[in-house]
C-alpha cells in the first residue's frame, strides 16, 4: 500500500487549497494532522506560527493538530528520538515555511527522510510547502543564503524522498514569483538564469511547482494532479507544463524527468501493524507488547525501516510510562529486562549489531545499562 506526497508551491493555508489538504487527509485516514516545526524553528516567532497553522486545520479542515517540535540545533538524542516516533506513527504530516538549509542541517541527522518515507509507504501522506517542499529532492536550494546573502549558487543535499519511490527529482517551489518587478525571482527568488547554472550540475530533473499551487503525486494510483491557480513544470530528458486540473500518469512523469527504470516501490509496514501496537498498549496487555517488540527486533538487524519502527516502539513505551506515572520504572521494567534479554542472547550468538542497536536505543530514552561481571542492570540516566 502507498500513499501521497503533496508539493505546494506556496498558499498553503489559502481557501484555493483546502480541498488538496482535505483530499490528502481523507486518503490517508489521518484523524489528527503532525506539524513538524522545523523550518521556521529558530525564528523568534515561532509560536505564532505553530498556532497560525494548528487553528488552520482546526478551522478550515475541523482536524486536530500535534506539533513534532524539533527545532532547535542542539536538541537532544531523546528529543530528536521522539520528533521521528511521531512522525513513523502519523497519517498525515505537513510543514512549510521557514529555512530548508536550517531544516536540512537537523532533519538528515534525525533520519527524517527514511521517516517520511515510511508514512508514505505505508499509505500515508506527506504535504510540505514552500521552504520545506525544496528539502525533499536529492538536491535542494539554499534559497535565503543565496537570494539574501549573496552567496554563489550551489545546492544542498536533500533528503531525497522521491528517490525511493521512483521518481529521483529536485523540487522548487515559488517556481513563477513574481515579486522582484524589475528583477527575475522565479524559480523560488533565484530566477531562471542561477537556476539553469545549478541544473547543469544535476543528474536527476526537476519539478517546478507555481504559487498557490500543488502537486499531488498520489502512489496508489499511479498519477500525478495538479490542483490550484498554476501548472507544474518537469524538466529533465524534456519539458513538459501540467496545468491546474490536468495530470499524468506516474511512468510519463518519469520518463520526463529521463528516469529509465522507476525504482520499484516496496511496501512497508502495513497501518494495521503500528495499530496494533497502540491497541495493545492502550489495553495494557504486556504480553501483547512483548511478542510485537520481539518480532520487530528480530526482523530489525536486516531493515532500517523495521529497526526505526522498533526505535518508536520503544518511544512510546517510555512515555506511556512518564505519563503521570508515580513511578516509571515499575511500569516500564519488564520491558527493559526483555529487552536487555534479547541483548544479551544476541550477544551470545554474535549479533552484535542488534546488542548494540537494543543498548543505544535505550541510552537515547534515558535508560542507561550497566554491564558488570556478574552480569548487567539498568537505571534511568541522570538528567544533563
Amino acid at each position: 500500500m502507498t500513499g501521497r506526497v503533496i508539493i505546494m508551491g506556496s498558499g498553503e493555508l489559502a481557501p484555493g487549497l483546502v480541498a488538496t489538504h482535505r483530499a490528502g487527509i481523507e486518503a490517508s485516514g489521518a484523524r489528527e494532522v503532525v506539524i513538524l516545526d522545523t523550518p521556521y524553528g529558530f525564528q523568534e516567532n515561532a509560536p505564532q506560527l505553530t498556532r497560525k497553522l494548528v487553528d488552520f486545520f482546526d478551522t478550515s479542515l475541523n482536524i486536530g493538530s500535534r506539533v513534532a517540535e524539533l527545532g532547535d540545533r542542539n536538541a537532544s538524542a531523546v528529543d530528536r528520538e521522539r520528533f521521528v516516533a511521531a512522525i513513523i506513527k502519523a497519517r498525515y504530516v505537513f510543514s512549510g515555511p521557514g529555512s530548508p538549509s536550517y531544516a536540512l542541517d537537523i532533519w538528515r541527522e534525525a533520519g527524517v527522510g527514511g521517516a517520511l518515507r515510511s508514512v508514505v509507504l505505508a499509505g500515508g501522506t506527506v504535504t510540505f510547502a514552500s521552504a520545506a517542499s525544496l528539502t525533499l529532492g536529492r538536491r535542494a536550494i539554499p534559497v535565503y543564503e543565496i537570494y539574501k546573502v549573496g552567496e554563489p549558487p550551489r545546492w544542498l543535499d536533500g533528503l531525497d524522498l522521491m528517490t525511493d519511490l521512483g521518481l529521483p527529482c529536485v523540487f522548487v517551489p515559488h517556481w513563477n514569483n513574481t515579486e522582484g518587478g524589475n528583477h527575475d525571482t522565479s524559480r523560488c527568488y533565484i530566477g531562471e538564469r542561477r537556476l539553469s547554472l545549478l541544473e547543469r550540475q544535476l543528474d536527476v530533473g526537476i519539478i517546478g511547482v507555481d504559487e498557490h499551487t500543488a502537486a499531488v503525486f498520489d502512489f496508489a494510483a499511479g498519477k500525478c494532479e495538479v490542483f490550484g491557480r498554476g501548472s507544474v513544470t518537469i524538466r529533465g530528458e524534456s519539458e513538459h507544463v501540467v496545468d491546474s486540473g490536468s495530470s499524468l500518469n506516474l511512468d510519463q512523469v518519469a520518463r520526463i524527468l529521463g528516469v529509465l527504470t522507476p525504482a520499484p516501490v516496496v511496501a512497508a509496514s502495513p497501518p494495521e501493524e503500528r495499530s496494533t501496537f497502540a491497541d495493545a498498549i492502550a489495553a495494557g496487555d504486556g504480553d501483547r507488547i512483548l511478542q510485537l517488540l520481539l518480532e520487530q527486533a528480530t526482523l530489525a538487524v536486516h531493515d532500517e525501516g523495521v529497526r526505526r519502527r522498533f526505535r518508536s516502539m520503544l518511544v512510546e513505551i517510555v512515555d506511556v510510562a512518564q505519563d503521570g506515572l508515580r513511578d516509571p520504572g515499575a511500569v516500564i521494567g519488564v520491558y527493559v529486562d526483555l529487552l536487555l534479554d534479547l541483548r544479551e542472547r544476541a550477544r551470545s550468538t554474535g549479533d552484535y549489531e542488534t546488542a548494540d542497536d537494543v543498548r543505544d536505543g535505550l541510552a537515547k530514552l534515558g535508560i542507561e545499562v550497566r554491564d558488570s561481571t556478574d552480569g548487567f542492570n539498568w537505571v534511568f540516566a541522570d538528567p544533563e
